[in-house]
């Protein structure tokens, strides 16, 4: 019996840009954003291969297939289903490389919506994210799901469990998000390998009360309580040093209004809540600021949270 649909011969598909972490749940907490992402696009093959025909990227990324996230997890998922074509992969990378926004995720999420929307029979998302994170794995060396999981499922999410994948789709705050990117490059890979693998118990105890304190104040739409519980006391310290004059940047953001700023995933891109597209101007602004003021170029995203994550948009027959 075919598994991909005939009619069909080319698909398109978009995956946001995502904020890892959220300052207070490092690897289990993430939102999409509605601004920026990657863009795939699949057109079948009848040699069963799965080929990168072209990247549409400011920055040099590798073509060959067990080395990009896209046709590393299209392999696995044309294998493990045993699909009978295989796709030409042409990438637009709207994400910038090493960036702590989920440009990874992102091109593998696309790819792999991309190809499911293929099928007489779709995979539920949960297991597009087993797939997914075999990109990951080749991007940073550590399978972790805080980028994949709202890649796909938009929204804010937390991740309750790997294995088995068990997730919870958060309330969505009525904020808007201001996402800075310095012109820096920051690899996952080399960031996670900085962070020490032992914490004290006092450190442990404080961080769980914020993040349940972040959780309760988006359940009961309390922004005051959100603000004092967007406080990182485990990681971001250990980051700072990948962005001169970190605390200067978050002082000029805190003052400018903002509910909380840190790291956007691993950085250098830095996120910001605000209440208003107002505020979120004025703290972008006061960000980009302090950067300029050390000779540091950034791009900067002013969005709501992306409440539907990765999708097809557009179809060819």
């Amino acid at each position: 019996m075919k598994k991909i649909k005939d009619s069909i011969q080319s698909i398109k598909a978009f995956a946001p840009a995502t904020c890892a972490n959220v300052a207070v749940g490092f690897d289990i907490l993430g939102f999409a954003v509605d601004s920026i992402g990657d863009y795939v696009t699949l057109t079948k093959r009848d040699d069963q291969k799965i080929i990168i025909e072209s990247i549409d990227s400011q920055q040099s990324l590798p073509f060959t297939s067990d080395k990009n996230t896209a046709s590393v997890v299209l392999q696995k998922f044309c294998h493990d289903l045993d699909l009978e074509h295989g796709f030409s992969v042409h990438i637009k990378k709207g994400i910038p490389l090493c960036s702590g926004m989920g440009g990874s995720a992102a091109s593998a999420v696309a790819a792999l919506v991309a190809c499911n929307a293929f099928l007489y029979l779709p995979l539920p998302l949960s297991d597009l994210a087993r797939f997914a994170l075999l990109g990951e794995e080749v991007a940073s060396g550590e399978a972790h799901a805080d980028n994949i999981i709202p890649c796909l499922f938009g929204g804010l999410t937390l991740i309750q469990s790997q294995q088995p994948m068990k997730i919870l789709n958060l309330p969505i705050p009525d904020l808007y998000c201001v996402l800075i990117h310095p012109h820096l490059q920051v690899s996952t890979r080399e960031a996670r390998k900085t962070l020490h693998k032992e914490l004290s118990l006092a450190s442990h105890v404080q961080q769980s009360a914020y993040l349940a304190s972040f959780i309760a104040a988006l359940y009961e739409q309390d922004y005051s309580l959100l603000k004092q519980a967007m406080n990182d006391v485990i990681i971001e310290a250990q980051r700072a040093q990948f962005v001169p004059k970190f605390y200067e940047i978050k002082e000029s953001a805190m003052r400018a209004g903002a509910l909380g700023m840190s790291f956007s995933g691993s950085g250098p891109s830095l996120f910001a809540f605000a209440r208003t597209t107002v505020k979120a101007k004025e703290i972008s602004q006061a960000m980009q600021l302090c950067l300029q003021k050390n000779n540091i170029h950034s791009d900067c995203w002013i969005s709501a949270i992306n409440k539907n994550g990765a999708r097809v948009v557009e179809e060819i027959l």
